[in-house]
C-alpha cells in the first residue's frame, strides 16, 4: 500500500522519496490538504531481451544444410564464369 505524503513534505524531501521509490520500489499518495492529487510509483523496468546467435537477423532466412550452402555457392561460380575464354 502506498504510504500518504503532504505536498510540502514531499517538495522539502523530493530527493530522498525518489531515491526510496528508485532504490525500495515504495510508492507515496502526495496529498494537498488531507485530499489525494497524485501519486509517486517506479517506473517498470523493462524485460531483458534475450538475443540469439544470428542476431537481429534470426528467423530471417531459412536454415539450409552446409553441402546444400557449398552447391549453390559452387553452382553460382560455374554460372559467373562459363563464358570465360
Amino acid at each position: 500500500m502506498a504510504a500518504s505524503i503532504a505536498l510540502a513534505e514531499a517538495k522539502a524531501n523530493l530527493s530522498s522519496v525518489v531515491r526510496r521509490v528508485d532504490e525500495m520500489g515504495a510508492e507515496f499518495v502526495v496529498t494537498v490538504r488531507n485530499r489525494p492529487c497524485a501519486m509517486i510509483v517506479p517506473i517498470p523496468k523493462p524485460a531483458p531481451r534475450q538475443l540469439r546467435a544470428a542476431g537481429a537477423l534470426a528467423g530471417k532466412r531459412p536454415v539450409a544444410s552446409r553441402e546444400a550452402e557449398r552447391a549453390a555457392y559452387r553452382q553460382a561460380l560455374e554460372a559467373k564464369y562459363v563464358d570465360l575464354p
